[in-house]
């Protein structure tokens, strides 16, 4: 299992690059949806949004990594992280 500290990294520096329109649909998402849903459906977000393919994969690829945040350290520490997005 991943440490808490990397997964907070891998989630946050691609969704602090993007809009925060985006970037609040896809807390949305990882909020209640499984790791693999996050991804998929962060990933159409993205490319709905006009993201290049390279980016929307590693939006989809953070909003994976805060799915598992919530789902491997609870809703809590998941809440911490994306807190003042």
């Amino acid at each position: 299992m991943r440490s808490l500290e990397e997964l907070r990294i891998r989630a946050t520096e691609p969704l602090k690059s993007v809009g925060k329109r985006l970037r609040s649909r896809c807390v949305e998402i990882a909020r209640t949806k499984s790791p693999s849903a996050a991804f998929d459906l962060s990933l159409q977000a993205a490319r709905m949004v006009g993201c290049e393919q390279q980016k929307a994969d590693n939006v989809a690829k953070a909003t994976r990594w805060l799915a598992i945040i919530r789902r491997d350290y609870g809703q809590d520490a998941f809440d911490k992280t994306v807190e003042g997005w």
